[in-house]
Parts: C-alpha cells; structure tokens; sequence
C-alpha cells in the first residue's frame, strides 16, 4: 500500500497580518471631539481663559506671588488686553467716563471708576486661574497622600484619618474658607497667597475621600498581591504600584476642582470682599456692580457671565477627561 504524500502547493504564500496604524495626535483630537463635542468645547473655554492669562514676562525674577508672579518671574500684561486693569478713561470734557457703554474704544464699556471692563476681565482670569492653579496643586498633593495612606494600610490607620477628614469636613467650607482669611495668622494683611492656601485646605478632605475609594479598588488587583509576594516595601508598592494606577482618577479630580475653586474664589470677594486683596477680579466686579444692576448691568452681567463660563468650561471637560480616561466608562 502506499501512503499519500500531501505535496505543498507551489505560488501559495502565508497570509500577512498587519498591526493596525496607530492614529496620529491630530486623529485622536478630532476623534475625541466627534464622540466628546461638549468636553472639547470646555477644553476651548479653558483655552481661551488660558489665552487670558498670558503675557510677556517683564524681566523680574523674585519671590511667588499671585497673580502677576505665579512661577517666581512677572507677567507682563496680557496679550489680548488693549489696557492696564487699572487705567482710567476721561471724557472729552475732562470728566470721568463712568459707566460708558459697549463702542470700539471699550468693547464691554467702562465701570463707576472710568476703568475698561474688558481689561479687568483679562485680568481677573489671570488672579482666578492661578489662584486656582495653587490650590488646587495643595488639595491634590496632600489629599492624595493622605488618601492613599488611608486606603493602603486600612484598619485602625484608616478610622483614625477618616475621623480627623470628617471633623474637617463638619464645617461648611465657605464658613471655613471666611473664617481662615479673617483670621489670616500667617500673613499681615490680605493675601492671595493665603486665600489659595485656605482653598487649597478645604478642598483636601474632598480629594483624599475620593483618592481613598480608588485605592481601595486597586489595592485588591493581583498586581499588588504580587508585588507584595516578591517582597515590595509598603512604600514602594504604594509608590510604584498603586500610584501610577490612580493617576487619571487623580487628573480629573483636578480638572473638575478648578471650576469649584474658581466659584469660590469669585464668592469670598462677593461675600467678603474687605477680606481679599483688591484689584481686577470677577468677584469684586460682581460685588461692586449688584448695587446698580439696574441702572448699569454691565459690569455686574460681564463679571457673572465670565465665572459661569469658567466653571461651565472646567465641568464639561472634567467630566469627558473621566470617560476617556476611566476604561469602564471607554465604549
């Protein structure tokens, strides 16, 4: 008998398969706006405060301050700003141009002290922003610390900072924000610096409660197990392991706590404006121009719009960071 030979036929080729392109930066914007219009028109508003905010730096290196020295060099005035925050317009008589309407010498009109609206505007989203910047870096920093502590080690660590963030938080936080910056023990007067670090303070037990239930989740992956198998320190698993696991968990706790702290912000100059530093800010803008809302909006409907747009901005693209970057959320 003979066996059957399978002959390989001739001018047959395995089939290829090829890795699919990755898809460019600019393939992966435009995807992210098809399937995220409303977060990537937060992203145009955060842009375009951004845009507010910056200036040429003048040249003068010194100590942080807020807001025209944030990163220890000052900013000159802002780019798309046709005036200084404080320059004041007179008529042709000579008298002060209070309240003059919208025209193509002042695009938004003029407020009580004859200074365009519009400028000031530009202004105090440079003072909003940084100082949301500062206190947002501080109630991230120190309540993620705390949150992965709390969650890693649990038991007995766990309940005693629970109680000590729950003590924090019996306070309403504008009551706690009013109350640190009335007592203000570290600085002589006002300051923006300390405002910030006051946000900063009442936004930590929010940030450590949700950092604290993300790391109760990753704690329990096999990933950890082995870490802890292999012999990690408690500190390196923490640090290597759990860490970068949280981090887009982290990022969008702060991008949707920037609108929160922009709110704020504006809210102590509206509630207690005595207490803040003075100068161009959308909270003052608003405190100063609800006396005449009825008989000169402008200041009072500018200042408003601008802090509803911030919050709105920081809100929508908060919210589509979190379905981008949360994979059980990915369609």
């Amino acid at each position: 008998m003979f066996q059957e030979q399978a002959t390989p036929t001739v001018g047959t080729a395995e089939p290829e398969f090829a890795l699919p392109s990755r898809p460019t930066f600019l393939q992966n914007i435009w995807k992210f706006i098809r399937r995220k219009p409303l977060g990537a028109f937060g992203f145009v508003i955060i842009g375009i405060m951004i845009l507010m905010t910056a200036g040429f730096p003048t040249g003068h290196v010194g100590d942080l301050s807020l807001p025209d020295s944030p990163l220890g060099f000052e900013l000159g005035r802002p780019w798309i700003s046709r005036y200084h925050a404080e320059d004041k317009f007179f008529t042709a008589d000579g008298r002060l141009s209070s309240y003059e309407g919208p025209s193509a010498a002042h695009w938004l009109g003029t407020e009580k002290a004859g200074r365009d609206i519009y400028a000031r505007l530009v202004y105090g989203a440079r003072r909003s922003l940084f100082v949301g910047l500062w206190a947002l870096a501080v109630a991230t920093a120190v309540g993620t610390a705390i949150g992965v502590v709390s969650g890693y080690f649990r038991g007995w660590v766990d309940t005693a900072v629970q109680r000590v963030m729950d003590a924090l938080q019996s306070f309403p936080p504008l009551v706690a924000l009013i109350l640190i910056i009335t007592i203000n023990p570290l600085t002589s007067g006002p300051s923006l610096t300390m405002a910030a670090f006051a946000l900063g303070l009442v936004g930590i037990p929010s940030v450590q409660r949700i950092t604290r239930g993300v790391v109760l989740a990753t704690r329990e992956q096999q990933y950890v197990e082995a870490a802890r198998v292999i012999g990690a320190t408690d500190m390196r698993t923490m640090t290597y392991y759990i860490l970068p696991n949280i981090t887009a968990s982290i990022i969008v706790v702060f991008s949707t706590g920037l609108g929160v702290v922009v709110l704020a912000e504006a809210a102590l100059a509206f509630i207690v404006p005595q207490n803040v530093p003075q100068g161009p800010s959308w909270g003052l803008m608003l405190n100063e121009g609800r006396g005449v809302m009825l008989d000169h909006p402008g200041p009072a409907i500018a200042s408003a719009s601008f802090i509803a747009l911030a919050v709105l901005g920081f809100n929508l693209a908060g919210d589509a960071l979190r379905d981008v970057l949360d994979p059980r959320l990915r369609l």
